[in-house]
């Protein structure tokens, strides 16, 4: 079997498209020795790079180059383009079978309150229905699919992400992380991730600005954040230590010396940090919604992504109930094994090989 894998432009700093991308290449390679596995990586065009600015040099790299680039590599048995923002690439794809991830439909979801109807998206989109598989990485994001867009349910397959084997190892190096991002040691320390609007940080810093009124020692670690500045009340911000950009092979510590995780998310496609921050035993506070009830399962504590309140009497228990806080690191680790990564692969090779088994070449 051969299989070619097409991932998303560097450019486009998807941070999570490309890990499931480059994931599924390399242990692919590692471990599935009887399968050819190949991957295509997009590249600017010199045309591009000249001529236009930022976004729509991202565009006609999309919508245009990428096509032209891949409609003449040598045939495969699979073509499996790993993010759904791609999904026009179906016409140019030479396999006998096509296969998509279908990681979250934010742009559609929330066009509102972006302000933007994202019409080349949604032109994407109306391709789905034609690939021999939609694979949708929650229950939550199929029905996102087939609420937003006309493909078949027959056609969705959830086929939910997994565990990185870097979160599973046991080692860490405190010192090194606290001297390099001068974090202190001897304070309870709140993890949030990311920037997007729909992480909710807003909510995140008042809930800060609570638990500051009740204890002045715990601080905020902000991983992820890139260059987004959030407005932080003069009273908190000697207590937020940002990380704008973290080596992917520090991210574990990050997440070990982290006394709790906070994802107070109002929309998840899948909902990866929860399970980072439970693999590496670290308590998970989060909302209720999307996908992340499905990710989280029993193991973290839940409530309203607006509720401050509840969030905040959440962590103050955490820290105050040492046998709460254990039972939620014992019941994370478990939930985040239900997510490994041979499982994860080993279901995904055999939808790919029932489907070629349905067709005759």
């Amino acid at each position: 079997m051969k299989i070619n894998y097409y991932l998303t432009y560097k450019d486009e700093n998807k941070i999570s498209m490309n890990l499931y991308g480059k994931q599924l290449v390399s242990y692919q390679k590692d471990n599935f020795k009887d399968t050819e596995i190949n991957y295509y990586l997009p590249k600017l065009s010199l045309l591009s790079k000249i001529f236009f600015s930022n976004i729509w040099k991202l565009r006609y790299s999309r919508y245009i180059s990428y096509p032209h680039q891949i409609k003449k590599l040598p045939k495969c048995d699979i073509a499996h383009i790993c993010d759904q923002q791609y999904a026009h690439l179906y016409p140019y794809l030479n396999s006998k079978l096509k296969f998509i991830t279908v990681h979250d439909l934010v742009p559609i979801i929330f066009q509102k309150k972006l302000n933007k109807n994202p019409l080349l998206l949604k032109y994407s989109l109306s391709k789905l229905k034609y690939f021999t598989k939609v694979l949708a990485v929650s229950n939550n994001t199929k029905k996102d699919i087939l609420k937003y867009t006309d493909c078949p349910e027959d056609k969705i397959e959830v086929i939910m992400e997994c565990i990185e084997p870097i979160f599973n190892d046991n080692s860490i190096e405190h010192q090194n992380v606290l001297k390099k991002y001068k974090i202190p040691l001897n304070k309870k320390k709140i993890l949030i991730t990311g920037n997007m609007f729909y992480k909710n940080h807003e909510t995140s810093y008042k809930i800060l600005e609570k638990l500051y009124e009740i204890n002045k020692e715990i601080i905020f670690i902000h991983m992820g954040n890139g260059n987004k500045k959030f407005n932080l009340s003069e009273k908190i911000r000697n207590n937020v230590f940002t990380l704008p950009f973290v080596n992917r092979e520090e991210v574990p510590d990050i997440y070990k010396i982290s006394d709790v995780l906070l994802f107070p998310s109002i929309y998840e496609g899948f909902g990866r940090p929860i399970l980072e921050a439970m693999s590496c035993g670290t308590p998970v506070v989060c909302s209720n919604n999307s996908s992340i009830t499905e990710v989280a399962g029993d193991a973290a504590l839940t409530c309203d992504y607006n509720d401050i309140k509840t969030f905040t009497n959440n962590i103050l228990e955490l820290f105050s109930n040492k046998q709460l806080q254990q039972k939620k690191i014992n019941q994370g680790i478990i939930q985040s094994k239900l997510f490994s990564i041979n499982k994860f692969h080993n279901n995904l090779m055999q939808i790919y090989k029932n489907e070629l088994g349905k067709r005759k070449y």
